[in-house]
């Protein structure tokens, strides 16, 4: 025994916390011993948006004796399928099959990819038809590594009761250490100390006392994921903002000659303020937003615009002269335009001007956008670390409840939404138009757990919870799976930090009075994107498509 496990330390990454560093141990039966052989697989979230960190689910080891036979698999010929099954690492319906369930009209979050992750690493241990039901849903998902950094923590660990360490066969340990780089680590078990450190540490200090009691336990199989990333722009601009704003925040756009609205008198213009805290006006009276039917809640204000229409090749040159020349001519008599230039000069430096304004841009901050006669769509990249980029996007229908939409939701119809976005620069939109984008993004903050056992026995993961059917006994003769909790919270705002901004919108004249002016009235496409209503959202890796959190939001922060 003592050359396996040395065989065993050789290639598995192991500790041994030092039992001077704990309290006494607790005796432990051989009877109780036999009991208690059960894993606890323990993965948390926190996202902000400067900071994320993965926290998710964990297993308590008392054993059931009655299995839930409401499943959503069948067995046909020995061999069990699922629904739900993975065909690999980007958007699946397993990832929406949480949202689905559980489909109460809340705030929520969960992490399809630490539910994914914890699968894996559990059908490593199993066997017979209990390794089956797991990998009819794992199907062809492969988890791959992903790095650590100051902004990013990705960890596994298996803990074992020191004496408990002969019970657990070496080729399953081997196995999480080559195949997920997982530590194995050995201790007395006499409280949760050195697990709780082990945490903290894995979740920059993030989540603390994670675990209350292991006196019932034998071992904990851990998956702690952490990351810090801001937005590569803030949402909207605040006045002393700790990550970049477009232009400072100043936003600024003007068509010479031109107007959207019908009862506008002045030509097209546009100027975004960011916040400053000391004007009271802008943070009490212009930011205060609807959503969901509750005043005053918190969030961003997005706008852009975009002008691809050419008014000179649409109505024509000797057109717009014709038109413009008689009016001018008019103007030349009046008080305020007898010194302006001659005739042909002045109509010249009108033609001009109109013509500066096909290709004019700017956008308040950096996202993608979609809107049609079903849905609402915002996404937004985060900060790119180690070449790898997360990707935040909200879906607001608009025909329907939320509810509804996510009932008739499937992986086809929602990679066709997503499909649909678009981001803001001139060459995403339609030529002919002057496209003109106004959205409002409530900040949120989410605290939410799945029933994940009785979810998992819904999609067919069942004997793993019953401990007469239970076949873990790649990990250990004898143990089963009680209880598997997902717990999850997510904190989503301009930069991670609470943060104001205002917007003034308005027209100017010439300073020493009225210049000349004709507006012509051009076509223009809006596009809404502001979110009054609940809505949901993913965060996904943007090369794969695979999901990392999930959730819905119908309820925002209040100022």
């Amino acid at each position: 025994m003592e050359e396996k496990n040395n065989k065993t330390e050789e290639v598995v990454t192991e500790k041994t916390i030092n039992e001077d560093n704990t309290n006494s141990q607790v005796p432990v039966s051989t009877e109780e011993k036999k009991n208690n052989k059960a894993l606890l697989i323990i993965v948390w979230l926190f996202l902000g948006v400067g900071l994320l960190v993965l926290v998710g689910v964990y297993v308590f080891p008392n054993f059931m004796n009655k299995t839930d036979t409401s499943t959503t698999t069948k067995q046909d010929n020995k061999e069990y399928f699922s629904e739900y099954r993975m065909t690999g690492n980007s958007l699946e319906n397993f990832d929406l099959y949480f949202l689905k369930l559980e489909n109460e009209e809340k705030n929520k979050v969960y992490s399809p990819l630490s539910i994914k992750y914890a699968l894996e690493m559990l059908s490593e241990g199993a066997n017979g038809k209990t390794k089956e039901q797991i990998d009819a849903v794992v199907g062809d998902y492969s988890s791959k590594s992903y790095p650590n950094n100051d902004h990013m923590s990705f960890a596994n660990a298996m803990f074992i009761r020191n004496s408990f360490k002969d019970s657990v066969k070496s080729t399953y340990t081997e196995n999480l250490f080559n195949k997920y780089n997982a530590e194995v680590i050995y201790d007395n078990f006499d409280n949760p100390d050195n697990i709780n450190k082990w945490v903290s540490d894995k979740t920059f200090n993030l989540i603390n006392n994670l675990i209350d009691d292991v006196s019932a336990n034998d071992f904990f199989l851990i998956n702690a994921l952490a990351i810090d990333m801001n937005w590569n722009n803030q949402i909207h601009c605040e006045s002393s903002h700790k990550i970049p704003c477009i232009k400072n925040g100043v936003y600024s756009i003007a068509y010479n000659h031109e107007k959207l609205d019908d009862d506008a008198t002045w030509n097209y213009n546009v100027i975004d303020y960011p916040y400053s805290s000391d004007d009271e006006f802008y943070g009490d009276t212009i930011n205060k937003h609807e959503f969901n039917g509750k005043e005053g809640i918190k969030g961003g204000d997005v706008l852009a615009d975009f002008n691809k229409y050419d008014i000179i090749k649409d109505l024509g040159e000797d057109k717009i002269r014709e038109i413009i020349t008689p009016e001018y001519e008019e103007w030349l008599k009046t008080d305020y335009g007898k010194d302006d230039l001659p005739v042909d000069q002045g109509v010249d430096r009108f033609i001009n001007e109109l013509k500066e304004n096909y290709g004019r841009n700017a956008n308040s901050t950096d996202f993608l956008v979609h809107e049609d006669d079903d849905v609402k769509e915002f996404a937004k990249d985060l900060q790119e670390y180690d070449g790898m980029t997360l990707q935040y996007v909200g879906i607001m229908p608009k025909k329907v409840e939320l509810k509804k939409y996510i009932e008739d939701l499937d992986k086809e119809k929602l990679n066709k939404t997503l499909k649909e976005l678009k981001e803001v620069n001139i060459d995403s939109f339609e030529e002919g138009y002057v496209t003109r984008i106004r959205g409002f993004i409530p900040f949120f903050k989410i605290e939410y757990e799945l029933q994940l056992m009785k979810d998992l026995m819904k999609m067919g993961i069942t004997d793993v919870f019953d401990s007469s059917k239970a076949d873990l006994s790649n990990l250990s003769e004898g143990a089963a799976i009680n209880k598997a909790v997902h717990k999850a919270n997510i904190e989503f705002s301009n930069d991670g930090i609470k943060a104001s901004a205002a917007t003034a919108l308005g027209g100017y004249g010439a300073a020493n009075g009225p210049a000349f002016e004709h507006l012509f009235k051009v076509p223009v496409k809006d596009i809404d994107v502001t979110f009054n209503k609940p809505y949901m959202y993913l965060i996904r890796d943007k090369a794969t498509g695979e999901v990392w959190f999930a959730g819905t939001v119908y309820e925002g922060i209040t100022k």
